[in-house]
């Protein structure tokens, strides 16, 4: 990724994310409103916010992010850089005008014994790849790349891309309510939730060698159910099988 740091706005967002990972958590209400106030004054930051959140279900998202693993929940930021642009932005405005409350937020997500360790494990799940994803997708050489590899890549419409997700979603769901081993459960809900990075990536080849690893899993553990066979009927689609 090539970064250029003598743009006025890359340099002074690098700056503000920067002093908040430094930061402390009594510092945090400011680091918060110092950082939104950063985006909203360069044209170059709030147009790219607009972008990323133009068609974005923040409810949908911020909901989907939690992840309840058995011993512990977290929240688990999307792997698309503009979903989690978005996700944390709007996330940044709940604290900011107080419709969510951030100690809380910290400590039910990033567990420690001192708030100050929960604020610590904030930055490192939150503002650092918020500003990796920021600068990603400000650089434009990563613009150039990813046109020219986004060339090879399938196409996919959204119809069909909401029908894998919400097929996904219920398998997992259904996995989780299924009377197999908790350590099987696990596994099955990993591969499954990884699935929806496999088809965001959009390459027919590996999509297609996932799933019919997943296929054989979820038959070889009888969790392949009339919700499943939807999915493949779904993924022969998303990949012209």
């Amino acid at each position: 990724m090539n970064i250029d740091y003598s743009n006025e706005a890359v340099a002074a967002f690098s700056a503000q994310c920067d002093e908040f990972i430094g930061s402390k958590l009594i510092m945090s209400n400011q680091k918060i409103r110092m950082l939104l106030k950063c985006m909203a004054y360069y044209d170059a930051l709030r147009k790219l916010v607009e972008d990323c959140r133009f068609n974005f279900d923040y409810d949908a998202e911020y909901n989907r992010a939690i992840v309840n693993l058995g011993t512990a929940t977290v929240f688990r930021l999307p792997s698309s850089q503009r979903k989690r642009v978005a996700l944390i932005v709007c996330l940044l405005l709940d604290f900011d005008e107080g419709r969510r409350d951030f100690v809380r937020f910290i400590q039910d997500f990033y567990r420690a014994e001192d708030k100050n360790d929960s604020y610590v494990g904030f930055i490192n799940g939150i503002i650092a790849p918020f500003k990796e994803a920021v600068l990603t997708l400000l650089s434009e050489d990563d613009k150039a790349d990813f046109e020219i590899r986004d060339d090879k890549r399938i196409e996919v419409n959204a119809a069909l891309a909401e029908q894998a997700e919400y097929f996904i979603r219920t398998q997992i769901s259904a996995v989780k309510d299924s009377k197999l081993d908790l350590d099987t459960r696990k596994e099955l809900v990993f591969v499954l939730d990884n699935f929806l990075t496999v088809l965001n990536m959009r390459d027919a080849q590996l999509i297609k060698a996932y799933w019919i690893g997943l296929k054989n899993l979820l038959a070889t553990n009888k969790q392949y159910s009339k919700n499943a066979d939807a999915l493949n009927n779904v993924v022969k689609a998303y990949i012209g099988m």
